[in-house]
This record gives C-alpha cells, sequence and structure tokens, in this order.
C-alpha cells in the first residue's frame, strides 16, 4: 500500500490524474517485476529509465544505498508525502481481548537475538514489532475509500 495505494492518492489530491498524466503502467497491477521487492522493482526500472520516476519509501533508498546497490544522489527526491501509519497486522474488533494479547505479545517478543526471530524480522526489513495502534489510519482509509476497496 505504501507504494501504490498512498502515492496514488496523495497525487490525486495534488489535482493530477495518475492514470491519464502519468503512467503508461499502473503503479502496481500491470507492473510484474523480478526484483526482490515491489519497490526494489519500481526502483530498477527507474535507474534503467524504464519509468521516468516511481514511489518508493525513503527507507527502501536507504536500504539500497546502504547495501550498495544504489549510489547516494543517482535519484532525486521530488516530493515526500506526509507521514502515515502503514503495516501492521489486523483483527477483528470483537476478538477475544485474551487473544488479542496474546497475539500483540508473541510478536512483539520477536527478537533478533535467536535465529528464527532474525529472520522474520529482516523479512519484513524491521528491528522489531510494537503494539499497534488504533490511530493514524485516516489518510488510508480516505484513499481505500476514493478507490473503491472499502
Amino acid at each position: 500500500m505504501q507504494a501504490g495505494l498512498l502515492p496514488y492518492y496523495f497525487l490525486q489530491q495534488l489535482g493530477l490524474d495518475p492514470a491519464r498524466d502519468l503512467a503508461v503502467c499502473s503503479f502496481y497491477d500491470e507492473r510484474h517485476g523480478e526484483a526482490r521487492s515491489d519497490e526494489s522493482d519500481v526502483v530498477e526500472r527507474v535507474g534503467r529509465r524504464e519509468y521516468d520516476a516511481g514511489a518508493v519509501s525513503g527507507r527502501t533508498i536507504e536500504g539500497l544505498q546502504a547495501e550498495g546497490v544504489l549510489a547516494p544522489g543517482i535519484f532525486r527526491i521530488v516530493w515526500s508525502s506526509p507521514g502515515y501509519s502503514h503495516c501492521c497486522f489486523t483483527a477483528h474488533s470483537d476478538l477475544d481481548p485474551v487473544l488479542v494479547e496474546k497475539i500483540t505479545q508473541a510478536f512483539v517478543t520477536i527478537g533478533a537475538h535467536d535465529p528464527a526471530g532474525k529472520a522474520v524480522l529482516e523479512g519484513e526489513g524491521c528491528k522489531a514489532f510494537v503494539p499497534g495502534i488504533t490511530t493514524g489510519w485516516e489518510t488510508l482509509e480516505k484513499a481505500a475509500e476514493q478507490a473503491g476497496i472499502l
């Protein structure tokens, strides 16, 4: 969502119609790549000049630079979105609170101190899981409603 739905929504809020004004391919649906992640795929395509621009997270750029895959200064950031929440595990609101707490604790106790925990965190591209929050989702909700997903 952070590399597709929300950037698309933010561009629309700026008065652009991404389908008409920007894209030969959509932000996701018509793009199929071999890269390890969607965002890496976008970076690779911009680097090959297949795309003129793309939406990726700042963390993706930083990670690719740290790995030596992307030289610093090779791309220019032309716009950054306002901050927003993303990447959260969810459940029905009527789920038993005791079970919710058990699930939350199972996630937040995952750590890099053991090989399985380290693999999970690396797979998610994070250093730790934190308890979820119920605020900060308004922008994603508006974008999903506008796109007809909700």
